[in-house]
């Protein structure tokens, strides 16, 4: 943890006009804390840099686990990655490997920009085509494009997503400033508030909100996702320059 700590004081000491793709180019891995109904029950990491022999693009990951005592409760092992433009973050491919509870779900979307048109391929289902515009965004990217832009409270920003098959509108409300503690220190934030103009984009789950450092870099050092019972909460642990193995450490 102290080296995860020296690394943060590290990043935090960079200019405050850093570009944010010059972070991303470099490489960032962030680690969470998992959290439900206040029990702390696993932990995730998202990294992002750049796409494995093609520097035109990025590769962002995510991978959320249980703990070994949280398992006995609910047993999860969640992957996600997606490869994106670097100018605008849209999407090219988006995939989902999934284990909950010992189901699992593998999920995957690769979209045609010239012909915009996104093929969505699962396991025994049928092959699905969908129209999309361009830009559009996956639920993961679109947390990742939301860093580029200037989050200033009372403001909107609208977006297209694509997510488990269909398009959707989505608007993202900046609402406030707020200042939070985390393991990884105590930051200025602004509250961003993701809402779908129709239907549910997060499987049936309710709000989602997301604090972001109120900075150049837009760090996400919390993601509260509010669920049937309760929420979940991932909160910032550490972050590190370069991207590390996208396994979250086991506890």
């Amino acid at each position: 943890m102290r080296r995860f700590l020296v690394a943060l004081l590290l990043l935090v000491a960079l200019p405050a006009a850093a570009d944010i793709n010059d972070i991303f180019a470099a490489g960032e891995t962030l680690d969470f804390e998992l959290t439900w109904v206040l029990v702390t029950g696993g932990s995730a990491r998202m990294t992002i840099g750049p796409a494995p022999g093609d520097p035109a693009h990025y590769r962002i990951t995510s991978i959320a686990k249980s703990s070994s005592s949280f398992s006995f409760i609910f047993s999860v092992r969640d992957q996600i990655e997606s490869i994106i433009n670097r100018s605008d973050f849209s999407t090219l491919r988006y995939q989902k490997n999934l284990n909950e509870k010992g189901k699992k779900k593998v999920d995957t979307t690769t979209i045609d920009e010239t012909r915009k048109i996104a093929t969505r391929v699962r396991p025994l289902k049928r092959t699905q085509q969908i129209a999309v515009p361009r830009p559009v965004f996956d639920p993961l990217s679109l947390v990742y494009h939301l860093r580029t832009l200037l989050l200033q409270p009372g403001t909107v920003q609208s977006f297209t997503v694509f997510a488990d098959g269909k398009v959707y509108l989505l608007e993202a409300r900046i609402t406030k400033r707020e200042s939070i503690e985390t393991p990884a220190g105590t930051f200025n934030t602004v509250v961003v508030e993701p809402k779908m103009l129709a239907g549910g984009l997060f499987k049936d789950e309710g709000d989602l909100t997301i604090w972001y450092t109120d900075d150049a870099r837009h760090i996400p050092v919390r993601i509260r996702s509010d669920v049937k019972v309760g929420a979940i909460t991932a909160t910032l642990k550490s972050i590190r320059p370069g991207v590390a193995n996208p396994e979250p450490d086991s506890k």
